[in-house]
């Protein structure tokens, strides 16, 4: 999976609010009615891909997909292009 610098920034921002709470917290993206979401999470679920990007531990689950991980028009909406 691909990151946009957009989709990064989301990211980051959300990275830094799981710290907050709990600093060993990663973010997870994952589906949910087909959209992409994200959530914290102190550890990968069964099966999920472990990704370093830019400093960040991201856990990814299997059913996000292949492509860029971009933002829509949606102020801080995540999408998969590219699939």
């Amino acid at each position: 999976m691909e990151i946009s610098e957009e989709a990064a920034e989301v990211l980051a921002r959300a990275y830094d609010a799981a710290a907050r709470f709990n600093p060993e917290a990663k973010v997870r993206i994952f589906r949910r009615k087909g959209q992409i979401q994200t959530g914290f999470a102190d550890a990968p679920e069964k099966d999920d891909a472990v990704i370093q990007h830019e400093g960040m531990t991201l856990y990814v689950a299997p059913d996000v997909g292949e492509g860029t991980l971009t933002t829509s028009l949606e102020h801080d909406h995540l999408e998969l292009r590219g699939q």
